[in-house]
């Protein structure tokens, strides 16, 4: 029998209320929390929103490298009350688990879970969504409710319970089961499957590392990294060095005993550390900004290429799309799809889309949403898609206006049509030619075919 998820919003709460004060005490203020409202983002009356898809990071978590200090993480983990509480009614739906790899991001034991700060995140995010959503979307003849919702997350724990508890705080009271369906998802959700959709992906992304304005800015980082490194060292646990993960960082064994840590490590590390005030005392709070922007800078560098965004980001993104489509042509729904996902995600749709950069990485349960929009014309009614991370409007770059300037809007055809673009990148020096064509990635060496 499903229990019902009727009056579970303020009995979650109050399990965790004897943790908001240390809470409030260490962790700094989220982006998120602050973000303008989309109500700034009023459209004229003969526009109205008829489909959204909401793609979000979970909340707030425990390092994903293990530490030495496990019980001090495990006790910043929700207790299993709490998330027996926020699961109710929920129904996750899962592939058979035989011969699964677990990708390393997933974490173990207590690393790589969602602490009760981002549940109490997520819970906002729902509430936040409910709000917007609720008038802007949904009618009074067609209210806001879970048979017009369609729920997927990748497969794991943390994200998983970020989306239930994103639903705990948009339906706080509500007896219908809501369906998380995490089948496959693990697959094409992120940019760095593991293994990769293709193995050209990899032999692509060890190609964009390797060029010269990379290479120049690795070796100026290098003395930062090895720093960092040694610094972290007391705090390392057993298994850290095994840890591998993220566009263009995974690495051998060999590399792994020689190097430091990746940039994807340190700057997972020294943000869970930062806010919780835990740094060492040889790293200050500037080095680990310049960390984080270090790792966005890489993995944008790489991703603008469309070759390699649509060899990690191109089925997710044809989903968006198709799930647009559908409920358009259909006109029955599901009018709202929600994905928990990962930073990387964000990072990725942003990048296969053409959008324009944040200011700032995507921080714990960031969103970034994709409206359809209907223009109704005296002849014919036009389809248009607009693109929010946290409220604030991301244009456009692959489409412009008159004065050249990115659009906020753009036709949903002309949007599929870009997705839909093959693309070629040729490297002279090495003589490799790598193809995106019709949903493939493919590569071969140019000297063979001379």
């Amino acid at each position: 029998m499903i229990q019902p998820m009727t009056r579970r919003l303020p009995w979650v709460r109050q399990a965790i209320s004897t943790t908001v004060v240390f809470l409030a005490r260490t962790a700094r203020t989220s982006t998120v929390a602050t973000a303008a409202e989309e109500s700034g983002h009023q459209l004229p009356s003969r526009f109205r929103i008829v489909h959204a898809s909401v793609v979000h990071r979970h909340g707030d978590r425990s390092p994903i490298t293990p530490l030495k200090d496990s019980d001090f993480w495990r006790g910043q983990l929700p207790t299993q009350d709490v998330l027996q509480g926020v699961s109710r009614g929920t129904r996750v739906l899962r592939d058979s688990v035989e011969g699964q790899r677990v990708h390393h991001a997933q974490g173990s034991g207590p690393f790589g879970q969602l602490t009760t700060l981002g549940l109490l995140q997520m819970v906002g995010l729902g509430e936040r969504l409910r709000e917007e959503l609720g008038s802007a979307l949904f009618t009074s003849s067609r209210p806001l409710e879970p048979s017009r919702v369609r729920v997927m997350s990748t497969n794991f724990p943390r994200t998983i319970q970020s989306v239930q508890a994103l639903l705990t705080g948009m339906f706080p009271e509500c007896d219908a089961q809501i369906d998380i369906d995490v089948r496959g998802t693990n697959d094409f959700f992120i940019p760095d499957p593991q293994p990769r959709q293709s193995k050209n992906q990899l032999v692509l992304e060890s190609h964009l590392g390797r060029q010269q304005h990379l290479l120049e800015k690795e070796a100026e980082m290098e003395d930062l990294a090895r720093r960092l490194t040694r610094s972290l060292d007391g705090y390392l646990g057993d298994g850290a060095n095994a840890v591998s993960f993220g566009i263009g960082e995974e690495k051998g064994d060999d590399d792994r005993l020689q190097a430091p840590l990746s940039w994807a490590q340190l700057s997972e590390i020294l943000v869970c550390l930062n806010s919780r005030n835990l740094l060492p005392k040889t790293v200050t709070r500037e080095d680990v900004e310049i960390v984080s922007k270090h790792v966005a800078w890489k993995w944008m560098e790489s991703l603008k290429h469309p070759v390699l965004s649509k060899a990690a980001m191109w089925k997710f993104a044809t989903q968006l799309v198709d799930d647009a489509k559908r409920c358009r042509e259909c006109n029955e729904g599901p009018y709202l799809c929600i994905y928990s996902a990962h930073d990387s995600t964000l990072i990725g749709l942003i990048s296969i889309l053409q959008l324009e950069q944040p200011a700032r990485w995507p921080e714990y349960a960031s969103y970034l949403k994709m409206e359809l929009i209907q223009e109704e014309k005296e002849t014919e009614e036009v389809l248009w898609v607009r693109f929010s991370l946290n409220g604030e409007l991301l244009r456009s770059k692959w489409l412009t206006g008159s004065e050249r300037q990115p659009l906020r809007m753009v036709p949903l055809g002309s949007l599929v049509e870009m997705i839909e673009e093959d693309h070629q990148l040729i490297d002279e020096h090495e003589k490799m030619l790598f193809c995106w064509k019709e949903g493939v990635l493919s590569s071969r060496s140019l000297e063979c075919a001379d």
